[in-house]
């Protein structure tokens, strides 16, 4: 029953994540976002949530127990759904940016919140095969990412983005009620501090460059799933492969933001589109999901080596992200996108326990220690496309000068992987103590 609340819960969390990407376009030309550089703001502001998630929730998993982490984290998103489902309804857009960043940082708070408690409940029920079981975790991440582009154009047709939101919402109550059912393992530290075990850790390069590397790879892997649809509905070469005119778009922006939100709802070309940037997206999410699939059966049967596994997923992501990024053919921009998701696909789980083994007396401490380093990744490369995309076309946006920033960011992640792994494989050449080993020794 844990594990299947566990494996819910992150199920939950990609839908989450999958969110911002499928909605943002719509909100854009609605006017609730007026131009890239207030979505830049809107991302900034879920990612500082999401950081303050993971600052509060170590301590909190390791004194006060997962079903509390869970259980709060599911209501602050449940609060989070209900004020934008309202805000989308009910008010002018004109009025409405307060309180769509106010629902962005709830949501960032209380969807990271449960991603922490997921993992680290993993680990406490499957300890003997953590690596292995965390991939099988994140494999329900890739489903939530891939399954809400798949209906959210349906259910806009049907309900508005109101009903998009009310339905994730109530998605999360039942969530909410799965947590509050079974006995949860007890807290494992409750009345310890783990200050100095998290100092010891920061005192590791292994966990330095470990973090650092999960930095670059949240901001690109977030990046991708915030962007890719805007990309793919703006950008004037993507368009034109697809037969449609950028000008025709912009003299139906002049007219009216209706005008260009109904092109892309009702007529059947502008539909087409839009079909294909939400399939895109979906493909993305499952090749990260087939990712994770092999690269569990690959830790856990195969036992290939675990820092030369994210090193080879970085490589594969940097070059595939390198050329959809910059392609000027929808296809192209679709195969370069299931490229890096397969290449995506072992580098945060996998992490995320490496992270645990580092630390094995405090692991849900070093846990979100290290998803905590992580996601500040997206304090800055996801708010950077939108920003470097307003100052290089204005208030109509040049998305491929942005997105740049999600390239830079796979280059350096490769880089800090390359390094990691010769770190460790000369440790293993002068036979000092093995990872675990050393962690516990620097903790002391």
């Amino acid at each position: 029953m844990l594990m299947f609340i566990a494996f819910f819960g992150i199920f939950v969390y990609g839908l989450l994540a999958a969110l911002p990407g499928s909605v943002l376009p719509t909100l854009e030309r609605n006017q609730f976002l007026p131009n890239d550089s207030a979505v830049g703001t809107f991302l900034l502001i879920n990612a500082i949530g999401a950081v303050l998630a993971y600052l509060v929730s170590g301590p909190i998993i390791d004194r006060l127990g997962k079903k509390f982490a869970l259980a709060v984290g599911a209501a602050v998103v449940i609060l989070s759904m209900g004020g934008f489902a309202l805000t989308v309804t009910k008010v002018q857009a004109g009025a409405a940016l307060p309180l769509v960043f106010a629902c962005s940082l709830a949501l960032g708070m209380g969807a990271n919140a449960i991603v922490a408690s997921g993992h680290a409940l993993v680990v406490d029920v499957a300890p003997a095969w953590r690596n292995a079981a965390l991939n099988l975790l994140d494999i329900c991440f890739g489903l939530g990412l891939a399954a809400l582009p798949l209906v959210v154009q349906g259910l806009q047709q049907r309900g508005g983005l109101g009903l998009i939101f009310s339905a994730l919402g109530a998605m999360t109550v039942v969530l909410f009620l799965f947590v509050l059912v079974p006995r949860f393992p007890a807290p494992m530290h409750s009345g310890s501090s783990t200050m100095g075990g998290a100092a010891g850790l920061f005192r590791n390069p292994s966990f330095l460059l470990l973090a650092l590397g999960l930095f670059m790879y949240v901001g690109a892997e977030v990046s991708v799933g915030k962007w890719v649809v805007t990309f793919m509905q703006r950008d004037e070469q993507i368009l034109a492969s697809q037969g449609i005119s950028a000008t025709q778009l912009q003299e139906l922006a002049r007219v009216s933001p209706e005008s260009l939100s109904k092109f892309f709802e009702t007529d059947p070309l502008g539909i087409a589109v839009a079909g294909y940037s939400f399939r895109t997206l979906t493909l993305f999410a499952i090749a990260l999901l087939l990712g994770r699939l092999v690269s569990s059966f690959v830790l856990a049967v195969l036992r290939v080596n675990s820092f030369l596994l994210i090193t080879a997923g970085s490589l594969l992501t940097t070059v595939s992200l390198s050329i959809a990024l910059t392609a000027s053919n929808a296809g192209t921009v679709r195969l370069g996108l299931i490229a890096a998701g397969f290449g995506m696909g072992p580098i945060f789980p996998t992490s995320v326990g490496l992270a645990s083994v580092m630390m094995p007396r405090m692991a849900g401490t070093a846990m979100s220690l290290v998803m905590g380093v992580g996601f500040a990744g997206l304090l800055v490369i996801p708010p950077a496309v939108g920003y470097v995309s307003s100052a290089v076309g204005g208030d109509a946006g040049n998305l491929r000068a942005g997105l740049v920033a999600i390239i830079a960011a796979s280059v350096l992640m490769l880089a800090l992987h390359i390094l990691l792994t010769l770190r460790e494989r000369r440790r293993a050449f002068l036979g000092e103590d093995a990872l675990e080993m050393d962690a516990v020794v620097e903790a002391k």
